[in-house]
C-alpha cells in the first residue's frame, strides 16, 4: 500500500503531540497500523520526546538530568538510523 496520508492529517498528529503529548502518543499507539516504517519511527521519536519533556514537571529535580540524556540520545539514535 502506498498510500500516502493528507498533509493536514499529518499537521493534526503533530499539534497533538505538541499540544497535549499524553493525548497525542496514545493518538499515534493507537493508529501505529496506519503508519508507513519511515513515517511510524518520525512520529513516535517526536510522540516520545514531547512526552519526557511533559513528565518533567512531574520529576524532582535530580531527575531532569537523566530525562534530558535520554532526550539526547533518542535524538542520536533517530538521526544515526536515518
Amino acid at each position: 500500500m502506498d498510500k500516502k496520508q493528507p498533509w493536514y492529517l499529518k499537521k493534526v498528529y503533530y499539534i497533538f503531540c505538541f499540544i497535549t503529548p499524553p493525548i497525542g502518543y496514545i493518538i499515534l499507539v493507537a493508529n501505529l497500523k496506519k503508519f508507513d516504517y519511515e513515517d511510524r519511527g518520525n512520529y513516535l521519536t517526536i510522540a516520545t520526546l514531547m512526552m519526557s519533556i511533559w513528565v518533567l514537571k512531574f520529576l524532582p529535580d535530580k531527575l531532569n538530568m537523566y530525562i534530558w540524556c535520554f532526550i539526547l540520545a533518542v535524538v542520536i539514535v533517530n538521526a544515526a538510523l536515518k
